[in-house]
């Protein structure tokens, strides 16, 4: 994982618009349960300084990853990030407050393990505007709001899945005389409470 600031716009760095870009930019999808990390912990494990900040505005993602979708109902429901609109030439980004998630699905087949985005923090939330696509300034923005890039594991954009505790494999001739010891044990106390 690998983050850098560039006080240049990441427009000059755009992917060049495919197939796969236009597959991104279907309206939009549902999805029941909660995945992805939320503005805030991507912002708290990549730019600690940033965490502060009320929300970003993306201005460039990797769209030849895969399909990239923002919810800003606690991952209820997600919407497919328009990377047709914010990728191409001029200063339009997707506007998300620190409680909205953000997550990538790779496209099927894809062996590519990291994603680059590049945003600009924001001091003062979006408002009724979170989740929604806003022309941005590229040079007279706040002092402390430059773009910063990003290259993150699909896992730190993703999120990684609860970590489960699974018992260790015993053996199973040791189970078994186990149970055989308990039943003989069990078989008498029997007798010699009858007796």
């Amino acid at each position: 994982m690998t983050a850098y600031a560039s006080p240049a716009s990441a427009h000059s760095a755009a992917a060049p618009h495919g197939s796969a870009d236009r597959r991104a930019s279907s309206a939009s999808c549902a999805s029941g349960g909660v995945g992805g990390n939320s503005v805030v912990q991507i912002l708290q494990d990549n730019c600690p300084d940033l965490a502060l900040h009320a929300g970003l505005v993306i201005e460039h993602l990797d769209a030849q990853v895969g399909t990239w979708q923002f919810s800003t109902d606690g991952g209820q429901t997600w919407r497919t990030v328009r990377t047709d609109l914010i990728n191409r030439a001029g200063s339009l980004g997707l506007a998300l407050d620190r409680d909205a998630r953000l997550r990538v699905l790779p496209f099927g087949g894809s062996r590519v393990t990291s994603a680059r985005l590049a945003f600009h923090a924001v001091s003062r939330s979006h408002g009724s505007g979170n989740g929604s696509y806003r022309a941005y300034a590229t040079d007279d923005r706040e002092d402390d709001s430059p773009t910063v890039t990003l290259v993150l594991s699909l896992g730190a954009i993703n999120g990684l899945p609860p970590a489960v505790h699974v018992p260790r494999p015993r053996n199973k001739r040791a189970l078994v005389q186990r149970a055989a010891q308990a039943m003989n044990a069990s078989a008498m106390g029997n007798a010699m409470a009858m007796a």
